[in-house]
């Protein structure tokens, strides 16, 4: 498939949430009259295929491609630069080796010798979406804030979920609870999941489930033996289709996880559980967008993959009531 000649070349990790604020860093370049294209591993690109900002995406092909054929793409491409914001080195070094004028990537060490616009995420503070945006800002000084626009999956994915939506839901209004995250410790508990699908429920909406397949489906099994009529569409949906799931809903909870980064790009009301992670580094970005966490916890925000504390209270716990009344305070933000 043949993508844009000159066009930016925008590298996707394989992680959905940062793939995400990526693609919210770099909306403003279309205003400044550059092509983007997405360009990642395959379940990531399938999400952008088609929706703004990009004009193209290209999947990497199965297995890790190295930086000579990536190169070779590229020019076979006629790509005018690269935009690497994950922290890698292979697409700066394919940009490098491509001869692309373009590099902006992250140093130090070997990326601050391939790249034409660079600096040191390490050594910068706040917000990981912010972070892409000062390094934007590097190739691009007048680069304006991001797109308010909701972002919004390629038409037929959007078919798709009214689809699946229709005879489950039909037109009642409907949250959406994700069930999923990178790892364990970073889920919220069924036991908090189920009480607030039933507050849900005796606010008159239906009540959907998504994640992915396997250990969500699991999860999510849970939830519906604790809160009856939940529609449970966990592990049924590619990234694109529960995207545009997740744009019909009136509120969705989350936890730090690929759903509440989608559900907040694409201006829903979002609840987000923290607990191992920090809001203030990689909170969802969205018109409305609340943080819940057990304040009273003296282990909050350790970064672990694990956890040493017995019950890991911080998301197997964490206090229902807080979670409805900020569901509450999401429907009540949305606009009459």
């Amino acid at each position: 498939m043949s993508m844009p000649e000159g066009a930016l070349w925008v590298r996707l990790p394989r992680f959905i949430g940062d793939a995400v604020m990526i693609t919210q860093a770099v909306a403003p370049l279309r205003a400044l009259g550059h092509e983007l294209v997405a360009w990642g591993p395959a379940p990531v690109v399938e999400l952008f295929e088609g929706a703004a900002p990009y004009a193209g995406a290209l999947a990497d092909p199965a297995g890790k491609q190295g930086a000579s054929l990536m190169a070779d793409l590229l020019q076979a491409q006629r790509a005018g630069g690269v935009i690497n914001l994950p922290r890698s080195l292979r697409a700066t070094l394919a940009a490098k080796l491509a001869g692309l004028p373009l590099r902006v990537g992250w140093s130090p060490w070997l990326a601050g010798f391939l790249a034409t616009h660079r600096l040191d995420y390490s050594r910068l503070q706040g917000h990981q979406l912010d972070r892409y945006r000062r390094l934007l800002r590097k190739a691009f000084p007048v680069l304006g804030e991001a797109e308010s626009t909701p972002f919004l999956p390629r038409p037929t994915a959007q078919a798709q979920a009214q689809a699946m939506l229709a005879p489950r839901v039909g037109a009642a209004p409907y949250a959406v609870l994700a069930m999923g995250a990178m790892s364990w410790n970073k889920k919220l508990g069924a036991g908090p999941f189920a009480a607030a699908a039933r507050h849900l429920q005796q606010r008159g909406l239906q009540v959907v489930l998504l994640g992915a397949p396997g250990e969500d489906q699991a999860h999510a099994a849970l939830v519906v033996a604790q809160a009856p009529g939940v529609v449970d569409l966990s592990g049924q949906a590619p990234l694109s289709v529960a995207a545009g799931i997740l744009s019909g809903a009136q509120v969705a909870l989350g936890n730090d996880s690929a759903l509440s980064h989608l559900a907040a790009a694409c201006g829903v009301p979002v609840v987000v559980a923290f607990g191992p992670t920090d809001p203030a580094l990689t909170c969802p970005r969205g018109p409305w967008v609340r943080a819940v966490r057990d304040e009273s916890l003296p282990c909050l925000v350790c970064q672990r993959g694990d956890c040493r504390t017995e019950g890991h209270p911080c998301m197997q716990s964490l206090d229902a009531g807080l979670i409805c009344r900020a569901l509450d305070e999401g429907l009540a933000a949305l606009p009459v």
